[in-house]
């Protein structure tokens, strides 16, 4: 809530700091004056940190500083002058009636002094009520790095409840932009990867780029070549690149990632007709072209095909800081020489191994050497012979499948878990079963499997999707469980949780999880033939839902921060390859209006989550679709409609619609932005964290966390989530405002300038829009000029911006300032982003 009307307290900043027993305020518009501070420590001896400046004790500018140049500003500022001090037999300084001494000074009445400092007292309840770059301190409002606090606020925390979920759709791509060569490449038949490939040179922004394979629209399970890679803008979706000089399998997701160690992530996927392509960005003419393409040691081309579904993935498999590029279990080097391929394009594949499985990679036993883990058996790299050699501990005769792997009892060893012929199961890495093989409810081969804390009682599940249904299997829900965890749902056949999907073409779809909340247990995120939903990890109740289409490969939607505010977020591919071109795969089971039968409605804690502002158990009522949604459910699809049977409460609910699908690509935020943080990257489909850090850099052999380990994982497929025991979150303020005093009388243009503060315990991103107005916003105050930050601010960071004034008058206005007018950053105090600068106008030139 923004508070601007009757703060104002005379013509100077009085508003923000009431600095009046310290000078530094010139009523008439002059700047204020002495060495820049942001904190005491950066001032001199004998000088305090006033208003952004050192002074001196007495309030006047440090030394070697002029004072003020306003023309007929008060040079006695608000407190007493000179004149009225006087000293005591002692020395001290002796105040009029209602005057207190404060660091050489004397305080106004109604002031007090602390920590050295004239403050108005009884002026502010909370940090809500302080502006400038200030907070609130005993009923006063003290500057930053004055008094108890330093440069940020550490109990600045954000309230999440649980169970309230309301993504909004953040940006869509819809297809290339006219001209492209390529129109009909509009369709997404793999997993979209994310990763900040820093075009604009700047280490401290984050602006990460979403990239993926497009198609057609032909329908087709074999290995196409008619992929064309596009990369595009994280924040609005907007295209960036089409790298459409070499195509690709039309159904393998790239990898990214620092392949050639420039410092900049490159681009490598499956060549159109077989083997390896990567794509770099030639910085100096601001394109993108081959890198190489996958050959022999003699130069010759190297281009296997099988295994088109799957995708490359990169480690450093030599602790060489330099990475290796796999396919299935192909080894290439950074430039793309093939080095191993004794295991082929899907080893150990089982059902899987004519459309591929993906390679996994980690140091599963200890040995500082990163193995192959695969469905039937664990490979060390030979750094001789450059290729995979079996552990003598993995014994055969398994059969394979897609792997993952995690600490599934704890013990500090990881196990293996296998999806394979339409079965789950658990196995150590000597090959010895430990769970399952559990079937799939309700059939199908089974996807890539996801590894999480589903239900939040500490052990880690997996989870996978079939032909009608996806589920998460608990060692737990056993009759004679070996570990210590719980099974909530108190089931003894192995499964925690099943809820019907629809996937009746390839029914080996990937997924993801994540902790959107940070209370712990994992939200599965997965996308079938007609909706993507967000189901509850402990219980498989669906949370989001929202439409979508796609004839299924082995996609799945990723959560990362694909636009550096240090959220998460949610990115779904979609296609319409098969059924009807603008409707995809026709969909059984829905409600009448093609409504989601899985879910009840938007959720809510209280009648404000809500547009109609009525929450009934849990759900938003509506009596029309308007009630649903700000931007009347255009984008988001949801209908007022009658909530399932049996839903508790009473009226209608804003339910997910599908009339059609839709193909391209979709990324959704949380319309209350109360998402935890993530990082901005997703490189590869066997992702697990550890093996990339935030910048596309492959980490040595020797420098790689082990997951199952690292505290808060132990996961595959999860990106990073919140610490559930206290969730960050930032706080802009603005203050130290000031303005270009001399100006041009022609054009009457002046440069008016703040300082904008992160004072919170959470990184912000950049451009946040920063707002000047001629007056208070909330009475007719009309817009001066706007600007955004151009950097990320850590918590404690500070960065100034500014933005011209064209038309500046010549009686002083008092200037109003607002970081972040639309309320568009989820803050831990909205109240406090304000700040005044008094007295601006057109003192001309000469």
């Amino acid at each position: 809530m923004r508070r601007w009307t009757g703060i104002i307290a005379g013509s100077c900043l009085a508003a923000a700091l009431l600095l009046a027993g310290h000078g530094g305020c010139d009523c008439g518009g002059g700047t204020a004056s002495g060495t820049p501070c942001l904190t005491q420590d950066d001032c001199p001896a004998g000088q305090m940190c006033l208003d952004g400046f050192c002074r001196a004790l007495d309030g006047s500018p440090g030394d070697g500083e002029g004072g003020t140049d306003g023309e007929d500003g008060d040079e006695s500022g608000e407190g007493a002058d000179a004149d009225t001090l006087a000293e005591g037999d002692g020395g001290e300084v002796v105040c009029p009636e209602g005057g207190e001494p404060c660091a050489g000074s004397c305080c106004a009445a109604g002031e007090g002094c602390r920590y050295n400092l004239c403050v108005a007292i009884g002026v502010c309840d909370a940090d809500e009520d302080c502006g400038s770059d200030s907070y609130c301190e005993d009923g006063a409002c003290l500057p930053y790095g004055t008094g108890p606090r330093d440069d940020h606020n550490p109990d600045c925390t954000r309230v999440v409840i649980a169970g309230l979920f309301a993504p909004t759709l953040q940006c869509s791509w819809e297809g290339p932009p006219a001209g492209d060569a390529y129109p009909l490449n509009r369709h997404l038949l793999s997993t979209p990867m994310v990763v900040d490939f820093d075009f604009d040179d700047d280490p401290t922004t984050v602006r990460p780029s979403i990239v993926f394979t497009s198609d057609d629209g032909d329908d087709g399970g074999s290995e196409q070549s008619t992929g064309v890679i596009r990369i595009v803008n994280g924040r609005d979706c907007t295209q960036q690149a089409s790298l459409d000089m070499q195509l690709t399998s039309h159904s393998s997701p790239p990898a990214v990632g620092d392949v050639d160690g420039d410092g900049r992530a490159e681009v490598v996927a499956f060549q159109a007709g077989g083997g390896l392509v990567a794509f770099h960005y030639l910085e100096a003419l601001g394109i993108w072209d081959v890198l190489w393409r996958s050959h022999l040691a003699d130069g010759s081309a190297y281009s296997p095909t099988g295994g088109g579904w799957t995708g490359p993935a990169l480690h450093d498999l030599d602790d060489d800081g330099v990475s290796e590029v796999l396919r299935g279990g192909l080894i290439f080097a950074a430039d793309g020489t093939l080095l191993g391929s004794s295991l082929g394009v899907a080893p150990d594949g089982g059902s899987h191994a004519g459309i591929g499985i993906f390679p996994v990679v980690a140091d599963v036993d200890a040995d500082a050497l990163p193995e192959l883990v695969t469905g039937a058996g664990v490979y060390a790299y030979d750094t001789t012979t450059h290729d995979w050699v079996r552990e003598a501990y993995s014994v055969a005769g398994l059969t394979g499948g897609h792997a993952a792997v995690a600490d599934f009892d704890l013990d500090g060893r990881p196990e293996v878990a296998v999806v394979t012929a339409g079965t789950v199961r658990i196995h150590t890495l000597e090959s010895t079963v430990t769970f399952g093989p559990i079937t799939l409810p309700g059939g199908g081969t089974g996807g890539p499997p996801t590894i999480a804390d589903f239900d939040g009682d500490g052990f880690p599940e997996v989870a996978s999707a079939g032909a009608n249904a996806y589920a998460v299997f608990d060692p737990d829900c056993v009759p004679a469980p070996t570990r210590s965890g719980a099974c909530a749902a108190g089931r003894t056949d192995g499964i925690l949780w099943s809820s019907p999907t629809q996937d009746l073409s390839s029914n080996v779809t990937g997924s993801s999880v994540f902790d959107f909340e940070g209370d712990g247990p994992a939200e599965v995120v997965y996308a079938d033939e007609c909706f993507v939903r967000v189901y509850a990890g402990a219980t498989g109740e669906v949370i989001f839902s929202q439409k979508s289409s796609s004839c299924t490969w082995y996609e799945n939607p990723v959560v990362a921060d694909v636009d550096g505010d240090f959220n998460a977020e949610i990115v779904v591919a979609a296609n319409t390859n098969c059924g009807d071109p603008t409707v995809g795969r026709a969909c059984s089971a829905l409600e009448p209006g093609n409504i989601d039968p899985l879910f009840a409605g938007l959720h809510c804690d209280s009648g404000a989550n809500c547009v109609s502002g009525i929450c009934d158990a849990g759900l938003c009522r509506c009596t029309t679709t308007d009630e649903c949604c700000t931007d009347g459910c255009v984008s988001t699809g949801y209908v007022c409609a009658a909530p399932p049977a049996g839903t508790p409460g009473a009226g209608n609910t804003c339910r997910a619609s599908r009339p059609t699908g839709f193909a391209g690509l979709r990324v959704y935020r949380d319309a209350a932005d109360t998402w935890v943080g993530s990082r901005p990257i997703w490189n590869q489909h066997p992702y697990h964290v550890t093996h990339v850090d935030d910048t596309g850099r492959v980490p040595r052999t020797s420098a790689v966390a082990v997951n199952w380990t690292a505290p808060g994982l132990n996961n595959f497929r999860q990106n990073v989530q919140g610490d559930p025991t206290s969730i960050g979150s930032p706080d802009l303020t603005s203050g130290r405002g000031d303005y270009e005093h001399l100006c041009d009388t022609g054009t009457r243009t002046i440069d008016l300038e703040v300082m904008i503060c992160n004072r919170g315990t959470e990184p912000v991103g950049d451009g946040i829009v920063v707002t000047f107005y001629d007056g208070p916003p909330d009475a007719g105050g009309a817009v001066l000029c706007s600007t955004a930050t151009d950097r990320a601010l850590a918590p404690g960071e500070c960065d100034p911006v500014s933005c011209p004034w064209v038309g500046v008058p010549d009686s002083p206005t008092d200037v109003y300032v607002d970081a972040d007018p639309g309320a568009e950053e989820r803050e831990c105090v909205e109240g406090n982003n304000w700040t005044v600068i008094p007295g601006v106008r057109c003192e001309g030139i000469g």
